[in-house]
């Protein structure tokens, strides 16, 4: 069993990163769904459909939730769904924090969070001459 995975971002993105994450990975998340919000789309369509992918996805291990910027349509529909029970909500979605996720799929959802915003944080540096 494993945390369920909800990645909500704006179009072409979560499907796009998944997809580079697994080659170098070599390897696709499991229990995991893409939600990509399109501009135009109302909020209200996209809680139903975040709503209902959740509940395929609960395995009782705990959901986490990741999307593109904090702060962003996508992030403010899937912050509304932190009042479920075991849900973490990540937002700054980053190649290494993907690849970081697909490498600790067994963690428990505490330890997960923690592994994937380390290596999200951890992969922004500055380079200088």
């Amino acid at each position: 069993m494993s945390v369920a995975l909800l990645f909500v971002t704006h179009k072409n993105i979560a499907g796009s990163l998944i997809e580079v994450a697994s080659s170098i990975v070599n390897n696709a998340p499991e229990n995991f769904a893409c939600i990509e919000v399109p501009m135009d789309t109302p909020t209200d369509a996209m809680e139903t459909t975040i709503n209902d992918q959740l509940k395929q996805l609960d395995r009782g291990e705990g959901m986490l939730i990741l999307t593109d910027m904090y702060g962003s349509t996508p992030s403010n529909i899937a912050n509304k769904f932190l009042q479920q029970k075991d849900t973490h909500l990540i937002s700054g979605l980053n190649l290494p924090m993907l690849v970081r996720i697909m490498n600790y799929r067994d963690l428990p959802l505490t330890e997960l969070s923690e592994k994937t915003l380390s290596g999200g944080k951890q992969s922004i540096t500055l380079h200088t001459k």
